[in-house]
């Protein structure tokens, strides 16, 4: 298996698809972090000058607001990690040079599995470039009093390498099942971008946080949101009751998190649906006719 595991590296490593995705990733996050939370500071200046809230003394500085631009950065960017993996299987089906791994390989179980590994890791990889990247965002843009502390920031940094590292599984397991790259990326990024916003939309109450995407986006939005909810109460005294809950589902929405269950519900979710494409497509793949 560790022979495998290294072969699959090298061959990635050989080729420039890595690399080709890793640059605009880094450049999309970037452009979100860095982009969002100099809204977001435009935003409050805009709302602290308002004679309403200077009379109410309510304060919106001192909340970790780039929390939430952290957690929209690693839910945008992650197209590139889900196209990293629909990449794995479908482009050797599609060149047929998936005949030559197979054959070098003991079985084919043996040789996806390793896929699978080596695969994972990569999503790890790109899922610490873009928490690397919206942190550095993060620091140059955010105002200090709206930074996370450190324990806040290893949680939402976590929540994002953890699901760039499943959308990666479940990109190569819909790559494996349909066979073909166009397919593969075409379908993921309009079922992601279009058709589950749309569904999510008509859906109430939790609903959205069951489907693909709203799982996705909970394992990092509830994070962040949870994490500014928390400190909703220090914004003023007059901020209670109905205020505070109509508040704390603003701010669930604002990091995607709309309809999202806690991070661990919404992770265990989106593992499910990752493991169920990512096996489905082993399973495929094992008994595909290749000739």
């Amino acid at each position: 298996m560790g022979r495998l595991i290294s072969a699959e590296f090298r061959k990635i490593l050989t080729t420039k698809m890595w690399w080709a995705l890793l640059i605009p990733t880094v450049a999309l996050a970037a452009l979100w972090s860095i982009g969002g939370n100099a809204l977001i500071g435009a935003v409050l200046d805009q709302i602290n000058n308002n004679t309403v809230v200077a009379q109410l003394r309510l304060d919106f500085n001192h909340l970790p607001w780039s929390t939430l631009i952290f957690a929209r950065t690693v839910n945008i960017s992650a197209i590139f990690p889900i196209v990293f993996g629909a990449l794995a299987l479908s482009s050797e089906i599609n060149r047929r040079t998936i005949t030559t791994s197979y054959l070098t390989a003991p079985n084919r179980g043996s040789l996806l599995t390793a896929k699978l590994i080596t695969y994972a890791v990569w999503g790890l990889v790109f899922g610490v470039v873009i928490s690397a990247v919206a942190s550095i965002g993060m620091l140059i843009a955010s105002r200090p009093e709206q930074l996370p502390d450190a324990v806040s920031w290893l949680e939402i940094a976590a929540s994002g390498v953890v699901s760039c590292m499943l959308w990666t599984l479940l990109g190569m397991g819909v790559g494996a099942l349909f066979g073909s790259p166009i397919a593969s990326i075409i379908s993921l990024l309009l079922y992601t971008l279009l058709v589950e916003n749309l569904i999510g939309s008509l859906l109430p109450g939790n609903w959205p946080g069951i489907l693909i995407n709203g799982s996705a986006d909970g394992l990092t939005g509830s994070v962040a949101s949870q994490l500014v909810v928390a400190k909703v109460p220090n914004i003023g005294g007059l901020m209670t009751g109905e205020a505070q809950t109509l508040f704390s589902d603003l701010i669930r929405t604002a990091a995607g998190a709309r309809g999202a269950f806690d991070w661990w519900i919404s992770g265990l979710i989106f593992a499910a649906w990752a493991g169920v494409f990512a096996v489905g497509g082993w399973l495929m793949s094992k008994t595909r006719d290749i000739t």
